[in-house]
């Protein structure tokens, strides 16, 4: 199966944190100044935000960089196809992936997306635009609408790979035991992944990567009636995503 995902667990794109992450990313095209579009929906579009991205991948990386603003004047899907077609490298930002994936459900975008990763077009993002690639995502969807005494839930995402994922498993310290909890009545292996750090995806393989020391992934898994977490610290070489998925679970 045809992959090419980066997924950042969070870190600050304005202040250079993921900068070199954002240098691997835009390592996966060929091309002198490559098109980057940049997907703001989690954030509503997010002007603020589009400035940030365009300094980013622009100014710093030497991209041309556009935005696909749902909210607005790409609501449309003939717009929308050209955008995504036209662009090198995708790249979604963070917010509410509970929003997001609806405003994409509504709009078609979630399968173009699925359409464009198949055929191997690199997209990533942080957050949000990190766990929206999985099977399911611990989310903070539950703070945007104000649900009581409820910081994170669990998120069907667009399942383009059979993992559990959850971001800012160092920054957010509530987020390690939220996505411990959620993963004993979930089937399958967790990823959590702090700040500074990606999940890789190429194809049917994996790595860790981040762009400060001491970031790093955690694992979740079940062994019998025992919830076993394991560090996994970035490594270069690529790793089987069946052996990954393979983790005994009970």
């Amino acid at each position: 199966m045809r992959r090419n995902i980066v997924a950042i667990g969070g870190g600050e794109i304005r202040t250079g944190e993921t900068l070199a992450i954002e240098r691997r990313f835009l390592s996966l095209v060929d091309t002198g100044r490559p098109k980057l579009l940049f997907v703001p929906t989690a954030s509503q579009d997010s002007e603020d935000y589009i400035r940030s991205v365009e300094s980013a991948f622009g100014e710093r990386l030497g991209c041309d960089v556009d935005a696909l603003r749902l909210y607005s004047e790409d609501r449309w899907l003939p717009t929308i196809v050209r955008k995504l077609e036209a662009a090198d490298l995708i790249y979604v930002g963070g917010g509410n992936t509970k929003e997001m994936l609806a405003k994409w459900r509504e709009l078609g975008v979630d399968r173009e997306l699925r359409r464009l990763v198949a055929g191997g077009k690199p997209v990533g993002g942080v957050s949000a635009g990190a766990i929206c690639w999985f099977r399911v995502g611990n989310s903070d969807w539950p703070q945007y609408e104000r649900v009581p005494n409820t910081l994170t839930a669990r998120l069907e995402c667009l399942n383009l790979v059979d993992l559990v994922v959850c971001p800012h498993t160092k920054v957010e310290r509530f987020r390690l035991n939220e996505f411990r909890e959620m993963m004993m009545t979930e089937t399958g292996v967790g990823v959590g992944l702090d700040d500074c750090c990606a999940l890789q995806i190429r194809d049917d393989h994996y790595r860790i990567i981040a762009s400060k020391e001491d970031a790093g992934a955690h694992l979740f898994f079940r062994r019998d009636e025992e919830m076993i977490h394991e560090f996994v610290a970035p490594h270069d070489d690529f790793r089987s995503l069946s052996e990954l998925s393979a983790r005994p679970v009970g």
